[in-house]
Order: C-alpha cells, then sequence, then structure tokens
C-alpha cells in the first residue's frame, strides 16, 4: 500500500527536525554562542552571496570565529540552507559540537566551595531541578528565566528530559551559554546532598495549599519544576519542605511549566533580596 502525502509530509519534517539538531541558524544565537565560547562550533558556514549591508552585519560573528580558531566556510546562501535545512538562517549557520554538560560532582564541589572558606556571607544560592520537562520551547524558556535570576545550575536528568538543542538555545535567547546544566542518573541523590549542604527544596505543586507569597523561601532554594503531563513525581515531593502553588484569579486552573517557574523564581529572589 503506498503511502499517504501525509504520513510523508509528516517524516520528512521529523527526519528535518533531526537533522537540525545538529545546526544552530541565526546571527543573534551564534554570536551569542561566540562571544560565551562555552559551546563548540566545529564549523561555521557564512553566505557569500548576501547584500553588502548584510555582510556587515556578519563581520563580528567572522572576527570572533577566526579569533577563536573555528573553521570558517563561505557557501552560497542556497548552499547553507541546503546544509542546515532551514531557510530562517540569516547567512549563517554553525554546526555545533557536543554540549558541556556538568557533574552531579561539579555542582556539589561548587556549592562547598561557595559556602566555605571567605564566602560563608555569600548571598543566597538558587539551583533549579527540572523533572522530565520535555517540551523544548519550555525547556528553553525556564533556562532563559533562570539566568534572568541568576540561578547558580540547572540539574536535568539523564532520561525522559529535553537536551541541550539549538532548538533550546534560540528559546533560552542564549541563556545555554551562561546557566551550567548539570546532568545525573539520579534527581533524589542530587535533591539529598543539596539538602545536606542546608538547601531547602521547594517544588511548583497546584496541589498544594500553601502559596508562594506566605511560605519562607529565603535562604539557599533547590526549585523543583515539574512536566506539564505528570507534574513532579512522588518520590521528589517527599524529599521537599514546600511545595508553592500560584493562586490562580482566572478561568484557566494552571500555568505552563516555564511561566511557573519564573513566577516562582522572581518570588524567592524578591525574598532573597528583603531578607
Amino acid at each position: 500500500m503506498a503511502r499517504s502525502s501525509g504520513n510523508r509530509k509528516s517524516r520528512r519534517r521529523q527526519l528535518q527536525a533531526s537533522h537540525q539538531k545538529n545546526w544552530l541558524t541565526g546571527r543573534y544565537a551564534i554570536l551569542e554562542t561566540l562571544r560565551a565560547a562555552v559551546w563548540p562550533i566545529d564549523e561555521l558556514f557564512i553566505a557569500s552571496d548576501v547584500a553588502a549591508e548584510d555582510f556587515a552585519a556578519l563581520a563580528e560573528i567572522e572576527q570572533l570565529a577566526e579569533d577563536a580558531c573555528v573553521r570558517l566556510r563561505y557557501e552560497t546562501a542556497d548552499r547553507i540552507v541546503e546544509l542546515c535545512h532551514s531557510e530562517h538562517n540569516q547567512g549563517v549557520a554553525a554546526r555545533m559540537g557536543e554540549f558541556p554538560y556538568r557533574s552531579a560532582d561539579w555542582l556539589l564541589e561548587d556549592q562547598q566551595a561557595t559556602k566555605g572558606g571567605d564566602n560563608r556571607m555569600a548571598s543566597p544560592s538558587l539551583v533549579v531541578i527540572c523533572d522530565r520537562i520535555q517540551d523544548t520551547f519550555n525547556f528553553g524558556a525556564i533556562l532563559r528565566c533562570c539566568d534572568a535570576m541568576n540561578v547558580r545550575a540547572v540539574v536535568i536528568a539523564d532520561s525522559e528530559q529535553a537536551t541541550v538543542t539549538p532548538q533550546v538555545s534560540r528559546s533560552s535567547a542564549g541563556a545555554v551559554n551562561h546557566v551550567p546544566i548539570v546532568v545525573c542518573d539520579d534527581l533524589c541523590a542530587v535533591v539529598q546532598q543539596l539538602k545536606h549542604l542546608s538547601y531547602r527544596v521547594a517544588a511548583a505543586s497546584e496541589k498544594s495549599d500553601g502559596e508562594a507569597w506566605t511560605t519562607d523561601l529565603t535562604g539557599d532554594i533547590a526549585l523543583i519544576v515539574g512536566s506539564e503531563a505528570h507534574g513532579v513525581s512522588d518520590k521528589l515531593l517527599n524529599l521537599c519542605d514546600h511545595k508553592l502553588r500560584i493562586p490562580m484569579l482566572g478561568k484557566i486552573e494552571s500555568l505552563n511549566a516555564a511561566v511557573a517557574a519564573g513566577i516562582l523564581l522572581y518570588e524567592i529572589r524578591r525574598q532573597h533580596l528583603h531578607q
């Protein structure tokens, strides 16, 4: 039986999305990545046949790439579309290397160093733990909120979780380059270790009676954000000191994970500033 046109289009979109996982496109996204010098670029392609004013806009990207010894190639605009499978590339596309995730050991050593010695009076630390956030746009938006609220690190599991892709980078507005992302095989173990370091653990939960505004969130806080489909797992909820509900004043009964994370992060930092 011949495949339907709809099935062929769906398969083509899936292949294109898979292919684009290796490619970062757009001037701002690539410029931010080069400036941060965190996520390695294997190869950078710049359109050789763009208008003069557009080529001038690519000059800083070209200079940063040369300074970082990134392999630079000039191709026609049509050829760049063929390579990255995206027509919205603004004349520049980067083939990305492996993203530099941090380990749980790094996180614990970093926290011990931050709170020890001459840093005992350091401002309260804030860590975000993502529990099965699978939507890449949500994950990117959470990372953007984390950068805005000076989150020390974001912890994710090595399964059932969106990872860093060019799409996540774009939706994070480049925050993937500035917020350390820790990958672990056991979120519960990391939470328990943070509790040993005097963190209090809070989770976003619409089923809780405790409202964010009336809960003491001063001191070092680890905030758990659960998936839209399942929320925070029971194992993680059992480790929490606080379960936070955001009062809903309208007809809709819930917020998506990224919006909820942004509201709660702001409230935590507001309390930190006033403690």
